[in-house]
């Protein structure tokens, strides 16, 4: 009778609440040159009309505390014995020059030093600002399985860079984004195989940032090492890049202003404090005339470092995250990889600056999954976070994932009741059995 009694607890909340295993709606909408997706749980804003790319997002319960994320620009930066981004290693060809050139420079042949000034003549800023960019929205079109939208995929394409020296980045680097409206497993395949795999939950955005054949400025020196090393110099042949990402936080009442003036958001920014992976960074003040600091703490390439913003006393529902790891494929030969994804930050007044550091991978494709989204109740019950669905994700420039298929529970309304029935019987024989004062063995057991 116990048992019974315990697996109907099981199946009440399945019998009696279906609802709550369904798929949340989504609405999609757009006003002045932004989209709007939201659900019960979330909602998301980002600019249609060729801005560089920034969401703001907010618990649809709680609409007057936005998270606001801007995607400002990648800086191409020399490693030395660092992996993560610091800004004086920033990649310009004067800080190349005086630190290995010119010290040495009286040794050199003149050819040397000519063909040195046409290479720096050939070198591009390290810096790309994305907001000197034009960007393509491809529109948000439904992710969908056997009739029903379980969300939404888009994108933004660079399709216009800044200057000449720039023009290879054109169509060469997305930021893929994919909003569900249920939990889903995403995985990550090669050649048929899983690489890794996660789940989404509803109250989560999914981005895919790709950069397609990157020319480095190192990879301009690369010719002229041989011929610099036999008059003693040595120049350090790694280089990284770093996406730049600014963090900030207003208020309901400011969003029209960060509609109209999306460049001056972080101007508004009223948040206090960002959780680093657990620990409290105090953001007002502006330390920007300092270094950058690594995030330190160690993890393995399918775990994630966690950023949430926060107030003085408790931690806010609004989260970014990325996993330490990124993808990279070889044009050539189609190999993937597996690298190691650093991050420094810095404060910069309400708001952070956070450089997300990729090793170098010269002339492949590199694709790194960061996310945006609420932990809210809503997302963190034993329901919201049992996926229902798993879904491959789209390579490369491709944007709309494949459905594999639903997930089957471990335990459905049907195997319950089964079980219920069965017990039930047992425990009517047992009794009826003692009522007539035999001994029953139920197990069979002699």
């Amino acid at each position: 009778m116990f048992l019974a009694s315990l697996l109907m607890s099981l199946a009440l909340p399945i019998v009696a609440n279906p609802v709550i295993a369904q798929s949340t709606p989504a609405i999609t909408d757009e006003d002045k040159g932004w989209k709007r997706i939201e659900t019960d749980i979330i909602t998301v804003l980002f600019p249609a009309d060729g801005r560089k790319p920034m969401f703001l997002w907010w618990y649809t319960k709680e609409p007057e505390k936005v998270y606001v994320v801007k995607f400002e620009g990648l800086i191409e930066y020399f490693t030395f014995y660092e992996l993560y981004y610091k800004r004086r290693h920033e990649a310009f060809s004067e800080r190349l020059h005086e630190l290995f050139i010119e010290p040495k420079r009286s040794l050199l042949r003149r050819e040397i030093l000519e063909t040195l000034v046409s290479i720096y003549n050939n070198w591009h800023p390290p810096y790309l600002p994305f907001n000197a960019c034009n960007w393509t929205l491809n529109e948000p079109a439904p992710i969908s399985t056997g009739g029903t939208v379980i969300g939404y995929a888009f994108a933004f394409n660079l399709t216009r860079a800044p200057m000449h020296r720039f023009k290879f980045t054109e169509n060469n680097i997305m930021i893929k984004c994919r909003f569900y409206n249920t939990t889903v497993t995403e995985k990550v395949k090669v050649n048929d195989e899983t690489l890794y795999e996660y789940d989404v939950t509803a109250g989560e955005m999914k981005i895919d940032f790709v950069i397609n054949k990157w020319e480095w400025n190192i990879d301009l020196i690369k010719p002229l090492l041989s011929d610099l090393q036999k008059y003693g110099i040595m120049i350090p042949v790694k280089s990284g890049l770093a996406l730049w990402i600014n963090l900030a936080s207003i208020n309901a009442t400011k969003i029209k202003d960060a509609e109209s003036r999306s460049e001056d958001i972080e101007g508004m920014s009223t948040v206090s404090h960002i959780m680093v992976e657990g620990n409290p960074v105090f953001v007002k003040p502006n330390k920007t005339d300092e270094d950058e600091r690594p995030i330190i703490v160690e993890k393995k390439p399918h775990e994630y470092f966690k950023l949430q913003f926060a107030t003085t006393d408790k931690t806010l529902a609004g989260f970014f995250q990325f996993i330490a790891s990124a993808k990279v494929t070889n044009d050539t030969t189609k190999k993937t990889e597996k690298v190691p994804v650093k991050a420094s930050y810095i404060e910069a007044g309400a708001h952070m600056r956070l450089f997300i550091s990729y090793p170098y991978f010269s002339n492949g494709t590199l694709e790194h999954d960061p996310s945006i989204g609420v932990e809210v109740p809503e997302t963190t019950t034993l329901e919201a976070t049992t996926p229902k669905y798993v879904v491959e994700v789209p390579p490369g420039s491709e944007v709309m994932p494949r459905v594999l298929g639903g997930v089957i529970p471990f335990v459905t309304q049907e195997l319950v009741m089964i079980l219920v029935v069965a017990v039930s019987v047992i425990a009517i024989a047992v009794l009826i059995a003692k009522w007539k004062g035999k001994i029953v063995n139920v197990v069979g057991v002699k």
